[in-house]
This record gives structure tokens, C-alpha cells and sequence, in this order.
């Protein structure tokens, strides 16, 4: 299973901004993070709160990012 496939079907722009999101700062990803609960984008937290526990699983999708541009 290629794991850029579900990337891939994401928005340009949406892939721009998780990957700008990604290489930024811990305090910035947990302010996205804090943004999207107060929205009530639960399925948004619970991926980014995946990612921000993983670390290297967060490189593995900013370099999946980068390869699809």
C-alpha cells in the first residue's frame, strides 16, 4: 500500500499548509492542534495529536509531503 495515497487526495493548498504546519515549531503544532478542537474538528486533533506524539512518524509525513509536492 503506497502510505502518499490518502496525501495525494488531500488539496495542493491542504498539503502546503500540513506541511508548513508539520516543520513548524512544537508551540505552533499545539496552537493548530488547540484551534482545531476549539472548532470541533475532533478527526483533525486526533490526527495532528498522533503525529505530535510520533516524531518519526511526523518526518515520514513531511517527507511523503515533499514528494508530492
Amino acid at each position: 500500500m503506497d502510505p502518499t495515497r490518502g496525501l495525494r487526495r488531500l488539496p495542493e493548498g491542504a498539503r502546503r499548509d500540513l506541511l508548513r504546519v508539520l516543520e513548524s515549531d512544537s508551540r505552533v503544532r499545539a496552537d493548530v492542534i488547540r484551534q482545531f478542537h476549539e472548532r470541533g474538528d475532533e478527526g483533525m486533533v486526533e490526527t495532528l495529536a498522533e503525529l505530535e506524539a510520533n516524531e518519526l512518524l511526523r518526518l515520514h509525513v513531511i517527507e511523503a509531503l515533499r514528494r508530492t509536492g
